[in-house]
């Protein structure tokens, strides 16, 4: 488990340098199969397309861990910030 966290850590800073100050990815939590972010930024106030980042993140999910990951949840609880709640797909 800490090598998939350490990871994720590694994925979100290399995600963060190339979307900043656009779009920025932080960790909520992390469990065995799933992961819960949260994306802000200069973006984030328009819905419009903002989804693409989360769609971007597995992508990035899949380069880092090798692993298929999908969206299984995606909230807007504030003006500018989503949670996005990624799955593992059994493969």
């Amino acid at each position: 488990m800490q090598d998939f966290k350490e990871l994720i850590s590694k994925l979100v800073k290399e995600f963060n340098e190339t979307r900043s100050p656009e779009c920025e990815a932080s960790v909520v939590s992390v469990e065995r199969d799933s992961l819960l972010v949260e994306f802000t930024g200069t973006t984030a106030a328009c819905s419009c397309c903002f989804d693409e980042h989360a769609q971007d993140f597995i992508y990035y999910l899949k380069d880092f861990t090798g692993m298929d990951f999908e969206i299984t949840e995606m909230k807007r609880p504030t003006f500018g910030k989503f949670l996005v709640r990624f799955e593992r797909l059994e493969t």
